[in-house]
């Protein structure tokens, strides 16, 4: 792909949720919220969020109780997957085309229900990639938390994008703040062609209060030349792979 694409998405469906969204109409950047209906773990959006977040952005499923589909057998992770995007069709009275693996997690047999499920892609949490291979195993470029340098170079290793590998060494970018990389990749794609694509947690922009961090990414996005695409996750899933 030639052309510089921009997305982003946000797993989880927290309540912090409608904060991000004002920052990301304020800025004119493009989101998916994968949203899930219950987890034991997190405070989860209301059906009036759900449908008030649907009014502006994506929807995508994420499984409806959050549990990691490859631990659970065919038939509960078939029925998580199905449950939470027939749910979140009734709430939001549209269609849901694309999917994000709780936790990352997924194999071939769980790609293969989500597909089965009508979804067109999944999201996976492979990180410094700028291409999609497979639909239901799309990456990130770059998550809005500090994971740590070991998981970026592992991943940009196994994404075999050389050019992007070689620019966040040289310019030291694996040993900085997830901000710097974010903005450090963004200026490499829309440079050099590709897919930049940042993933997150509302509920961890504010426990690691990043909300200025994150706001200043947003600034950057929004003063991209005009060429620059910006789709949601799923507008960029209906591009063919191979054109991507």
């Amino acid at each position: 792909m030639d052309k510089a694409v921009v997305t982003t998405s946000w797993d989880d469906g927290h309540p912090l949720d409608l904060k991000l969204v004002g920052l990301l109409k304020r800025y004119d950047v493009p989101a998916t919220f994968y949203i899930t209906i219950d987890n034991a773990e997190r405070e989860c959006l209301d059906p009036k969020g759900i449908r008030e977040i649907s009014e502006g952005f994506d929807v995508g499923g994420h499984s409806y109780h959050h549990l990691d589909l490859t631990r659970v057998s065919h038939k509960e992770a078939g029925m998580e997957i199905t449950n939470g995007k027939r749910r979140l069709e009734e709430i939001i009275g549209r269609e849901l085309h694309s999917f994000c693996y709780p936790f990352g997690s997924f194999n071939g047999r769980v790609a293969g229900m989500v597909r089965e499920a009508g979804f067109i892609g999944a999201r996976t949490a492979k990180s410094i990639t700028r291409t999609i291979k497979d639909p239901f195993k799309m990456g990130i470029t770059i998550t809005a938390t500090n994971w740590g340098s070991a998981p970026y170079i592992k991943h940009s290793v196994e994404s075999l994008d050389f050019a992007l590998f070689l620019f966040m060494l040289k310019s030291n970018l694996f040993f900085k703040r997830w901000d710097m990389i974010a903005m450090g990749t963004l200026d490499f794609v829309v440079a050099n062609g590709g897919i930049w694509h940042l993933c997150g947690h509302s509920c961890e922009i504010y426990k690691n209060d990043d909300w200025a961090r994150l706001e200043e990414v947003f600034r950057r996005i929004s003063g991209l030349p005009e060429q620059t695409l910006k789709l949601d996750n799923s507008q960029l899933l209906k591009m063919r792979p191979e054109k991507s």
